[in-house]
């Protein structure tokens, strides 16, 4: 994981670590700006599988998929037909 050069140099991607405050090389510290995004890509990967897990605590994930999958009425009519 890097925050400097390669595609660091293209605008959405340097807007982004601007926004997260960690673009460029720290001089006062050597690779904190590379530790602290990944300090920050680990917690929201950690906070996705929460939810994920959560969801199927509650049986919200499936549920949902049903809602808003755009094939539903397909399985749906496959159900009902065996």
């Amino acid at each position: 994981m890097r925050t400097i050069e390669g595609v660091t140099k293209l605008a959405s991607q340097s807007a982004c670590l601007n926004l997260l405050g960690v673009k460029g090389a720290n001089r006062e510290s050597p690779g904190a700006n590379t530790r602290q995004l990944a300090r920050i890509v680990a917690g929201a990967v950690l906070a996705r599988e929460v939810s994920l897990l959560a969801a199927i605590d509650t049986n919200q994930l499936m549920t949902s998929h049903m809602k808003y999958n755009k094939s539903s009425r397909d399985v749906i009519h496959l159900a009902s037909t065996e």
